[in-house]
């Protein structure tokens, strides 16, 4: 059920009445208990519910994780914030009930303000849910899980784009764009990861993420995700992958998607003794839930597009401080760096020749 326009949806905790919550579960709440809060651009506030009666029948949650911006400060300090718990909350409301073969958290309800997103979501640590640590890697059959499921958004979505979806507007390139452009400044910085000569050059690597963003095949391109990392997936009590944090999701390359949770997710290493198994694994798994079949071994464009969608990983080498823990900071950008040399990732987007005008 969306927000009634005009009205205003709670903008501080203390706004987070029973009278509130219970008007949008839809039963009667004696009363709630705030357990723990997890602060962030978009924060989580995790309740206890205590209702009024015994069940009368219809499920309603005892456990919820109620997601939005609840801080004024960074409000006014960061005002983008707000539309990424909007475009949460949209998921919720527009895309999550008719998507298939994907694990995200259940939402027992959502809605947007013209100041607010907000999504009331399951608790998952009270349903045997577990989550990443800061800096972790995890064997290659996860991330076949993770991709699976990848394929079964992006087969449901195929060849589709922002014009029959005109509200999915990319608010994910101009961040990216935005956060690359101190490059030179930022990669210099006392502490920062050390980076190979070539990924030293800001203008380079700009011109680099400018065409990948202007040059991407439409052959591939579905609805994303967008934000893959380790630190948006759980671990469901059987063990599959679940995914988190749905404020990025656009219309782009299928490939983002896939070259971001494998990065992240696994070992150097392992990414090199695993990664075309799970590429094939991908685009099979694709085809059987109904997307287009490409063959990589006849298909040029297929890897050509692949190995420019590991530009989707240059946050890890730009990333601010503050906005992700140093020790993740440090460990995908070693992860990513490792990816960029093995692909030529900026000389194949600098060396293709540039569309005609």
């Amino acid at each position: 059920m969306p927000e009634i326009a005009g009205e205003q949806l709670p903008a501080i905790p203390l706004a987070l009445t029973p009278k509130w919550l219970g008007a949008r579960l839809g039963h009667k709440i004696r009363s709630i208990e705030n357990t723990r809060t997890i602060w962030g651009t978009g924060s989580k506030l995790f309740y206890t519910i205590t209702y009024e009666q015994e069940s009368g029948g219809g499920e309603r949650p005892t456990h919820v994780c109620v997601k939005g911006v609840f801080d004024p400060a960074m409000i006014e300090a960061q005002p983008w914030t707000v539309s990424l718990a909007r475009r949460e909350a949209d998921f919720f409301s527009k895309v999550a009930p008719s998507l298939k073969n994907m694990v995200f958290p259940k939402a027992w309800w959502s809605g947007t303000s013209d100041k607010q997103g907000i999504a009331i979501m399951d608790d998952l640590t009270t349903t045997g849910c577990t989550f990443a640590p800061e800096v972790a890697s995890y064997p290659f059959e996860k991330v076949m899980n993770g991709v699976e499921q990848l394929a079964g958004l992006h087969a449901q979505y195929w060849g589709q784009s922002q014009e029959e979806h005109p509200w999915i507007w990319n608010n994910y390139d101009p961040a990216m764009k935005f956060m690359c452009a101190a490059w030179d400044q930022v990669v210099r910085l006392p502490g920062r990861p050390q980076l190979p000569a070539y990924l030293m050059d800001g203008r380079r690597c700009n011109e680099a993420l400018d065409r990948y963003y202007a040059e991407r095949n439409p052959r591939f391109r579905t609805l994303l995700h967008g934000d893959t990392h380790l630190g948006n997936v759980y671990f469901t009590a059987d063990g599959r992958i679940g995914f988190l944090d749905w404020s990025a999701f656009h219309f782009g390359s299928c490939f983002h998607d896939v070259v971001y949770h494998m990065t992240t997710m696994l070992r150097v290493e392992d990414r090199r003794a695993h990664e075309m198994e799970i590429l094939d694994h991908y685009l099979e798994t694709l085809h059987r839930l109904g997307g287009p079949r490409f063959d990589r071994h006849n298909d040029p464009e297929v890897m050509i597009e692949y190995r420019r969608s590991f530009m989707t990983n240059v946050i890890w080498l730009v990333c601010p401080d503050g906005l992700q823990s140093k020790e993740r900071v440090a460990a995908f950008c070693e992860r990513t760096v490792a990816a960029y040399n093995d692909h030529e990732v900026i000389d194949v987007i600098l060396g293709q020749p540039k569309p005609a005008s």
